[in-house]
């Protein structure tokens, strides 16, 4: 009788657009539709969003406890014709047909067909069409799966997941978010617990469902992913410009356990001369053991710790930025456990929730939702602030532990009523991320936040968080879930994703190989941070003490792992420029191979490689034993840093890969900015600056960021500059302009330096001008070096390259060279 009953209930409120409809009105830019029991309704946000809410008056707990929308909704007002199928027409972007059967979203051709919607006792929930068999699916978060998500059910619920492995498909940061190939993504605004079931079971069907609160979710589109994931985080935000040093090379591991450990290591990486800009502290800086410490929040052990401001402020003299870890966990006997009882979260009863299984130990969770409860966890901040911490690492956040009957007091955002942990779970991070975020815009207003975290919700990123991908296995099926979780994350619209660079878990092998392909991967990611198990005496039996920090291993390793941080360092006004990108615009760091076309279904196979940015292609080895790797080059003509040469796009070829070369190729019409001679962000200036150039039928276009690397929220204070770069070959005549938009900051250079290696150039060239003057061209043969100055050009045969020395002020330079 009981599953009868369920099914009546089911089938009463299942499919409920297939209802008659009874009512349907306009309200300022609203359309409400009414059928049965359920309002529908619809409100666009610009010209590439709408959104729908589904209210059904018989459901509990529909409240809206998300913030992550910040994009306000569009004043136009809709119009409305037809009878039976009603047309609601949003200017001349987005149309809706409303039928008894179906509604349809329009947008440019992309149509995205809603079936139904439905209220049962565990689930609410939405139905969609899948168009056809070639429609693939995006997103989701974090899933170390392949990344077209079809035929899966997927659990929106984070989910710490100790030592994964390729495969593991409920990671750390779930977002209900999925983008589909067919020109469009839906966002469900929901942070309860859910899951999506992309026609796993039914092959036509898209599902979403969660357990309590709004059912509300917004369809963007876009002509590809690009587009959809910029008009996205117009919706939730962009993530802000970090601060220069984070996208340096970390000192870090699990864990220090001293000052003179820490000492050592940092010592030894200077004499290997290995670029840094920070330090990590693990857990051990409040505790002697990995369990029952979470709550001291201080450092604990002044023998080991003797003078943590002091030794911080040492660690800054060496230009190395601290950063420490947090837990929202309370451990009994803990320094702080008392003090903090009163703002944990709850049992069904209004007390204290105690945690009796969880791995640290007894204790419980600070209630993140509560003001008072954010303002006794800030004096934590602010006490090691205080000491001289740079940045700050919340670990656990998911939150790991998260009993289902447990509650949380959400009074402060404007409820009543308590809220069980299912209801709030995948919001959680995002609070406490919120938190360290408004504590730093109050208190510390101009400096840029470094928030190193492993779980959030849309939105998270504005908060300026630095997602990691979890504790992964240290082994080849770990290397390999990398990739496809970087890029579900970025395609997700989290785009500082990176991972335990060598990989996280406790070692049995010493495995060199598999050490240094990690690295190759992670040079060419948002953070760039070796980090492992490497607890010596606390590590289990049988198990090897294998570092993190690239200086301890032996060489040929540590060469190669020197070779690739300089590269990156290299690289920082290509990478820095791409934070100003997303920030500025929404564009990814990591982008999939087919982010600017579903088109070329060649792009949404090569699943193994990405762009870096626009115009770097990284081809990263992730088999053992693996020295060649299948790459396939988009249209176009793509350049070989390795080899000197140029392969056609439109083709997959076998590249050779020996262990100290991680495939990467410059895109024709590309600009790739780059800086050498430092070791240090604190070092870092663009008075040297080295521009390599692509030529390209197509004329193209490259802005360079450039500011002091400090100054928060820079774009609004206008303290930055843009170096505007534009080139064409036509003809065999190649031109080149290169200027300021005039923009200023504190340490600008009045001057430049600038070497332009204009590559593909086969023969000595006639003649180069700049900005009307012949220049002289300096075999390479000759004292080149002694001779090469500022005004001059170099043809360097081997490497097919034209290497033109000049000086840039604030007047633009025009080249024109002749073949």
């Amino acid at each position: 009788m009981k599953k009868n009953f369920l099914l009546i209930i089911f089938l009463l409120f299942t499919i409920v657009v297939a209802a008659q409809i009874n009512g349907f009105k306009t309200s300022g830019s609203k359309t409400i539709l009414t059928k049965l029991n359920t309002e529908w309704t619809f409100q666009p946000f610009g010209n590439y969003i709408i959104k729908t809410t589904i209210k059904n008056r018989h459901e509990k707990n529909g409240e809206q406890i998300s913030n992550a929308v910040v994009l306000k909704p569009s004043l136009a007002k809709p119009v409305v014709t037809g009878a039976d199928i009603k047309t609601v027409a949003y200017g001349k972007t987005i149309t809706l047909n409303v039928s008894s059967a179906k509604v349809e979203y329009i947008n440019n051709g992309t149509k995205v067909t809603a079936t139904g919607a439905y209220l049962n006792n565990q689930y609410k929930g939405v139905t969609f069409l899948i168009a056809d068999s070639t429609e693939q699916f995006y997103g989701a978060g974090e899933r170390a799966l392949p990344q077209n998500r079809r035929g899966r059910k997927l659990v929106l619920y984070n989910n710490p997941w100790y030592g994964y492995e390729y495969g593991a498909d409920n990671l750390n940061y779930s977002v209900p978010f999925i983008m589909s190939s067919k020109g469009y993504a839906i966002f469900f605004d929901n942070p309860s617990k859910g899951y999506f079931d992309i026609g796993l079971s039914n092959p036509n069907a898209l599902e979403a469902a969660f357990v309590s609160g709004e059912l509300t979710y917004y369809i963007v589109f876009g002509k590809n992913a690009d587009e959809i994931l910029q008009h996205y985080q117009q919706l939730v935000g962009t993530q802000p410009i970090p601060p220069r040093w984070a996208m340096g090379n970390f000192i870090s591991r699990f864990g220090y356990r001293s000052q003179a450990q820490a000492d050592s290591v940092i010592q030894k990486m200077k004499e290997e001369q290995f670029p840094a800009d920070g330090i990590i502290l693990d857990l051990f800086w409040f505790g002697d053991s990995i369990q029952r410490t979470l709550g001291n929040l201080d450092w604990v052990n002044k023998t080991k710790w003797p003078n943590p401001k002091k030794m911080i402020a040492d660690w800054r003299k060496q230009n190395l930025k601290t950063v420490i870890i947090t837990e929202p966990f309370i451990l009994k006997n803990t320094r702080t456990y008392n003090e903090s009882l009163k703002y944990h979260a709850v049992d069904s009863l209004g007390n204290p929730y105690t945690l009796t299984d969880f791995y640290f130990g007894y204790g419980g969770i600070v209630d993140v939702f509560r003001k008072d409860a954010q303002e006794w966890f800030k004096k934590v901040y602010r006490t090691q602030t205080a000491n001289g911490v740079s940045g700050w690492w919340t670990d656990l956040g998911e939150p790991e532990k998260h009993p289902s009957n447990l509650y949380h007091n959400l009074k402060d955002l404007g409820f009543k009523r308590l809220f069980k942990a299912d209801e709030v779970h995948n919001i959680f991070g995002h609070y406490w991320n919120k938190m360290l975020f408004d504590y730093y815009t109050k208190e510390h207003p101009n400096t840029r936040l470094f928030h190193l975290n492993r779980s959030g919700y849309a939105g998270s990123p504005r908060y300026s968080i630095f997602p990691w991908t979890g504790d992964i296995s240290r082994s080849w099926n770990g290397l390999k879930a990398q990739l496809p979780v970087i890029l579900g994350m970025n395609l997700s619209g989290i785009p500082y994703t990176h991972s335990d660079a060598g990989g996280f878990t406790t070692a049995y092998s010493k495995d060199a190989e598999l050490y240094t392909r990690w690295l190759e991967l992670s040079t060419f990611t948002p953070i760039f941070r070796p980090h492992a198990d490497a607890l010596g005496d606390l590590n289990p039996p049988g198990s090897l003490d294998v570092p993190s920090e690239p200086a301890l291993w032996d060489e040929p390793t540590k060469s190669i792992a020197r070779n690739l941080i300089q590269l990156r360092y290299n690289l920082t006004p290509y990478n820095y420029t791409l934070a100003y990108q997303q920030a500025k615009y929404g564009k990814l760091l990591v982008r999939p191979m087919f982010y600017e076309s579903f088109a070329d279904s060649n792009l949404l196979k090569a699943d193994e490689q990405f762009m870096w940015g626009d115009n770097i292609l990284v081809a990263p080895v992730i088999k053992q034993g693996a020295v060649t790797k299948d790459i396939y080059f988009p249209k176009g003509k793509w350049w070989d840093f390795v080899r000197n040469k140029y392969y056609e796009g439109g083709q997959w070829i076998t590249d050779s890969a020996a262990i100290n070369e991680i495939p990467f190729f410059m895109k024709e019409g590309g600009f790739v900015p780059m800086v050498s001679g430092f070791n240090t962000m604190d070092k870092y200036n663009t008075s040297d600056l080295i521009i390599h150039y692509f030529p390209s039928a197509e004329k193209t276009y490259y802005e360079m960021y450039d500011d002091d690397g400090l100054t928060n929220k820079p774009l609004e204070k206008k303290q930055f500059e843009l170096l505007q770069m534009s080139g064409q070959d036509k003809g065999g005549k190649v031109k080149l302009e290169i200027k300021s938009n005039g923009g200023k900051f504190k340490g600008r250079p009045n001057k430049r330096e600038v070497q332009i290696y204009i590559l593909d150039i086969n023969t000595k060239p006639a003649i180069i001008k700049v900005n009307g003057k012949t220049i002289p061209i300096i075999n390479e043969e000759m004292d080149w070096f002694r001779k090469w100055k500022p005004g001059a050009a170099i043809y360097i045969f081997e490497k097919k390259g034209v290497l033109i020395l000049l000086e840039f002020t604030d007047k633009p330079l025009q080249i024109e060279m002749s073949k």
